[in-house]
Formats: C-alpha cells, sequence, structure tokens
C-alpha cells in the first residue's frame, strides 16, 4: 500500500479494493506541483513548458503552480542527506511503499516535509498518517545504509498557495509506537473488501462514483424523489446521475430551508432529538486569536528563544502544555498576561451541529464555551 492511501483506508477500509485507473485533474495538477516544487527546493531549473505539456496544463495550472512554488524556502543545512520526491522506499515487510516530498537528514534529527497543493485545509502533521508512513519507512531506509538513526523527527506540511505550515516534531520512540498502528490501517484495509465507510472524506476520494456506498446514497436520493414501479428494481448511477443533476439546486436551496428550520427550532424549544443519541443543538465556542509580536514580547519573560518559536509555530495548547511542565500555575500567568498585554483575544462564536450525547462534549448542550485557537495573520 501506498503512503498516500493510508489517510483514507484509515476511515474506508472499503476504498482500497475499488477499482483501479479513476484519477482525477486534482491529481494530475498535484504531480506537476510536485514536480515544480522539487526542482524549486534543490536549486535546478525547472523546465514549466516541458511540465504543461507532460501534464496537459492549462495557462491558469501553470500560473497557478508558479505562484505555489514561490512561497517555498527551505534551508537545508550543510553535509546534510536530501530526498526530494525522487526515491521510492518500500517498508514494514513490503506492506508499506511511499515517495517522500521531500526529507533532510542529519545524523541528530530527521525532517519530513509533505507538499499540499491545493487551498483547502489538511489534517495536521500529528495524526497524518501518510507523514507517519514515510518516517517510518525513511528509517529502514536509513538502517538499511547502516546511518546513525536520529532521535528527533519533525513532520512538515507545507501549503503554499496559501502561506502556511503545520509542524509536529516527536522522538524517535514516540515514532515508533505508531508502527503497528499503520500496520493495523494496512491490515484492516486489505481485509475490507465492501467495509465501506461514507463520510466528509468521500468528497476527496477518487473512486467516490464507483464505490457502491457513496453511488447507493445517489440513487436512494432519486428514487424517494422518483419512485420505482418495481420495488425490486433498481437504477444505475448513470441513470440516477441523469434524473438527480436538474434537481440538484433546488435541493440545494431546500437543504437551506431546512437548516435554517431546524435552527429556528432550537431557538425556541432547545436541542433536537435525532434519535440514536444524536442531538441537533446550539454550541457557543470561544474563538481565541493570537497576535504574534505581542505574544512574542510576553512569552520572552518566561521561556528560551527556542521554545518560543516552536510555541508560535503551533498552538496555544502547546504554550499551555510547555508553561504546566515549567512551572506549577505558570499557565494561569501566562494566559492572564496575553490578555493583559493585548495578545490574546477572544470572541464568542454560536453555531449550530449535530453532536452525540454522551460523548464528553456535553458544552454544548449546556452552551458552556468550548475553546478554540487561530493565529492571527495581521502581524
Amino acid at each position: 500500500m501506498r503512503c498516500s492511501a493510508l489517510p483514507l483506508v484509515a476511515k474506508c477500509p472499503g476504498s482500497y479494493h475499488l477499482t483501479e485507473g479513476y484519477g482525477s485533474a486534482v491529481s494530475r495538477l498535484g504531480t506537476a506541483f510536485h514536480e515544480a516544487a522539487r526542482a524549486k527546493v534543490i536549486g535546478v531549473p525547472c523546465d514549466m513548458e516541458s511540465l504543461a505539456l507532460r501534464y496537459g496544463l492549462s495557462d491558469e495550472e501553470v500560473a497557478s503552480i508558479n505562484y505555489g512554488i514561490y512561497n517555498i524556502q527551505i534551508a537545508i543545512p550543510q553535509g546534510a542527506k536530501v530526498f526530494a520526491d525522487d526515491k521510492q522506499l518500500t517498508g514494514l515487510s513490503g506492506k508499506l511503499k511511499g515517495t517522500p516530498d521531500f526529507v533532510v537528514y542529519v545524523p541528530e534529527s530527521l525532517t519530513v516535509v509533505d507538499w499540499k497543493s491545493g487551498w483547502a485545509e489538511v489534517e495536521g502533521p500529528e495524526t497524518n498518517a501518510q507523514l507517519i508512513g514515510y518516517g517510518l519507512l525513511i528509517l529502514e531506509e536509513l538502517e538499511n545504509q547502516k546511518l546513525k538513526i536520529p532521535s528527533t523527527i519533525h513532520f512538515v506540511i507545507v501549503q503554499p498557495k496559501i502561506n502556511k505550515t503545520k509542524a509536529y516534531s516527536c522522538t524517535l520512540e514516540q515514532l515508533l509506537k505508531f508502527k503497528e498502528d499503520i500496520i493495523s490501517i494496512i491490515d484492516n484495509a486489505e481485509n475490507g473488501l465492501n467495509k465501506f465507510v461514507t463520510g466528509p472524506w468521500c468528497n476527496s476520494c477518487f473512486k467516490c462514483m464507483n464505490c457502491p456506498a457513496f453511488a447507493h446514497q445517489v440513487r436512494s436520493l432519486v428514487n424517494f424523489v422518483y419512485p420505482l414501479d418495481d420495488i425490486n428494481a433498481t437504477r444505475s448511477v448513470e441513470e440516477s446521475l441523469r434524473l438527480a443533476l436538474p434537481f440538484a439546486k433546488a435541493a440545494l436551496t431546500m437543504s437551506r430551508k431546512i437548516t435554517d428550520l431546524a435552527k429556528a427550532w432550537v431557538d425556541n424549544n432547545g436541542p433536537l432529538d435525532l434519535g440514536s443519541g444524536q442531538l441537533y443543538a446550539k454550541v457557543v465556542d470561544v474563538n481565541k486569536e493570537l497576535k504574534i509580536k505581542e505574544t512574542y514580547k510576553v512569552l520572552q519573560e518566561y521561556f528560551s528563544e527556542a521554545e518560543i518559536w516552536d510555541l508560535l509555530s503551533i498552538s496555544m495548547s502547546k504554550i499551555t502544555e510547555l508553561a504546566r511542565k515549567t512551572k506549577r500555575g505558570l499557565s494561569t500567568v501566562v494566559s492572564n498576561s496575553l490578555v493583559e498585554a493585548g495578545a490574546l483575544t477572544q470572541e464568542t462564536v454560536v453555531s449550530y451541529r449535530i453532536i452525540k450525547q454522551g460523548g464528553g462534549n456535553h458544552g454544548a448542550t449546556t452552551k458552556q464555551p468550548r475553546k478554540r485557537l487561530t493565529i492571527s495573520k495581521k502581524d
């Protein structure tokens, strides 16, 4: 199995068994982007005309790639060993293979970078099975080359089009603990014939319309609007789509109206019981926003320079975690100092969503605020 398949098969084991050959414009453009990104980071010329010809890129797509790779800047330490999207690795007793986008190895540490060419938000590196899989493959490659195994592994997701990175670091021991999890994901997928699980991930699955579970949802909707005379008859996906498209816009409008009506109901009557332990409820959140310059000034009083930059690249939760490790009661002191300095602001946000009862999210039904954090781009 390829590392790139791990995030999807972890959620839907049956997707591993779908028929090959269903590509997409997204994968084509992403492959071209990766080739251009590789050339940029290792400092070699990239022939965009050749790239456009080989991948059938339009002028707009070429412009999009140029825009994305413009923001990519990676410093490579002198003497470091580099893998740059040019070496397929195999490991875990042949169960896993993959070609990492960019890897920098020095004896003390390993940095694994994954480019994401799109605009959408992506799963963070701390739970990203694809990146973790790359890390395990690289460790085996280093062992095969009889190189020193690093004690620290850094995982970085780079989204150059939105100028954003997500980073996560762990020890060698922590990474090796993930090994059994990755093997379990692979085994579940290989033995997961017809074990389809639909969800938000279907939107990014290139083979969703070849998936009986996903296609069944389309057919069920069409059969509701256009009932079949024979209860034993079935419609093909093609026929279902042909019938569904004319009322797709109307269905979207109706969806908004249903949602608006449900919100009004919750406002007047409280959470709506959907059955099976699910509620549609009004949730009060507190969004917290850190202003980088003010935050940096405050944190200088409590932490070292290296610790600060690591914190600012991650989240408020990491600041709290470090403060608790440093000194008892320091997390409250730091938080209050951030507020006093104008570095930390918070805004109450109301949302409506389906929640599960008894799932540790009681704050949603009792309207207690839950904390979120975003990093301000204003500074």
